[in-house]
């Protein structure tokens, strides 16, 4: 009786949302880092080129909070980014410098945005719009909700 209960057994991890979308997050970025590649980009990088097209006046440090990438991992990959030329530093003001694209790290932001609308089609073009705002809108305040100063995610 055991055997024939054993093999009609749910999966342990059928009810567990960590599962689904740790499953989910390495098939995505196995998909991202594939499409980047031809760029020399990476997902983490990409990312930072996109945060600093949207957001003028971010220092090293905004990018590090808004990304959750702490410092130590951040540092090499803006000097990646400074050395390729694809972004720069300018004064704001006393030691503060802020990030902006340079016109190489613009053509790139493009083509690396494009690269990644076409990779968000493939992995998530089979939902319907509502459904992926609504899927945005819940992963969204659970992330924060762990994120939050008196919250346990750190």
């Amino acid at each position: 009786m055991l055997e024939v209960q054993s093999a009609h057994r749910v999966s342990p991890f059928e009810s567990l949302v960590g599962y689904h979308l740790r499953r989910l997050s390495v098939l995505t970025m196995a998909d991202l880092a594939r499409a980047l590649a031809p760029l020399d980009l990476s997902p983490v990088s990409a990312s930072v080129l996109f945060l600093i097209d949207a957001r003028a006046g971010l220092t090293q440090s905004d990018v590090g909070k808004q990304l959750g990438i702490l410092s130590a991992n951040l540092t090499p990959l803006v000097a990646g980014l400074l050395k390729r030329g694809l972004i720069e530093r300018e004064r704001r003001d006393g030691r503060s410098r802020v990030l902006s694209l340079s016109p190489r790290g613009k053509q790139l932001h493009a083509l690396a945005w494009k690269v990644a609308q076409a990779h968000e089609k493939r992995c998530f073009g089979i939902l319907p719009a509502a459904a992926r705002a609504r899927l945005i809108a819940e992963l969204r305040a659970l992330w924060e909700a762990h994120d939050a100063p008196s919250g346990n995610g750190r």
